[in-house]
C-alpha cells in the first residue's frame, strides 16, 4: 500500500488537501463496497450500509435487490464531508473495516 503524507492544513483548502482526501475517501469507498458485497442477501447490514453512504433507509416496500442497487447507487455520489462524519461510527458499530488515514481539514 502506498504510504500517504497528511498535507499541510490551509485556508482556503489546497489542491493537496483535496487529493489527500480524496484519496481516503476512496481507501473507505473499498471498504464499503467490500461490506455491501458481503451483505448482499443481509437487509438489516445493508440498511446500515445505506445510511452510511446517503443518510437514508429503505422501508419493507422495496426488495433486498432495490436496497443493494441503491447502496451501490449511493456509494457512487457519497461525498467526503459525509464519510468524514460517518465512517468511523460504521467501524465501531462493524460494518467496515477502519482506515489507516483520516481526512485533514475538517476540524474546528
Amino acid at each position: 500500500m502506498k504510504v500517504l503524507l497528511k498535507p499541510k492544513v490551509t485556508k482556503p483548502w489546497s489542491n493537496e488537501m483535496y487529493d489527500y482526501n480524496d484519496t481516503v475517501a476512496g481507501l473507505m469507498k473499498e471498504n464499503i463496497l467490500d461490506s455491501i458485497e458481503k451483505n448482499e442477501n443481509n437487509w438489516i447490514e445493508l440498511n446500515e450500509l445505506m445510511t452510511l453512504c446517503g443518510g437514508l433507509k429503505y422501508g419493507s416496500g422495496h426488495t433486498i435487490e432495490e436496497l443493494y442497487e441503491g447502496c451501490l447507487e449511493e456509494l457512487k455520489v457519497v461525498q467526503n464531508y459525509w464519510l468524514n462524519e460517518e465512517y468511523d461510527y460504521a467501524v465501531k458499530q462493524g460494518l467496515v473495516k477502519d482506515v489507516l488515514y483520516k481526512m485533514v481539514g475538517y476540524g474546528k
